[in-house]
């Protein structure tokens, strides 16, 4: 960052938008938010990689199999809203 205020005050905040709202049409109706990656739901590890890159706050949006993915996956800490109107894109 140049310019003046350039390195003054707090660090900016960046928050990360998850949309894992989607129902798999192209893996057979299986949400990919649950789909196993590195033994756990792909949503999860999403979250992870958000974070890790610097994201926080971490928002999460559910549709699909939204009650499923809450019970399964960790998202503590993210905020998480379901979107009614999912398949509808």
């Amino acid at each position: 960052m140049t310019g003046p205020g350039a390195g003054e005050g707090p660090p900016p905040v960046v928050a990360g938008l998850l949309l894992a709202a989607g129902g798999g049409r192209r893996l057979g109706g299986r949400p990919k938010a649950l789909l196993a990656y590195r033994g756990r739901p792909l949503v999860e590890n999403a979250v992870r990689v958000l974070r890790e890159a610097g994201c926080e706050p971490v928002h999460v949006v559910l549709g699909a199999s939204a009650a499923e993915v809450r019970e399964r996956a960790d998202l503590t800490g993210c905020v998480v809203v379901d979107n009614p109107d999912w398949a509808e894109g």
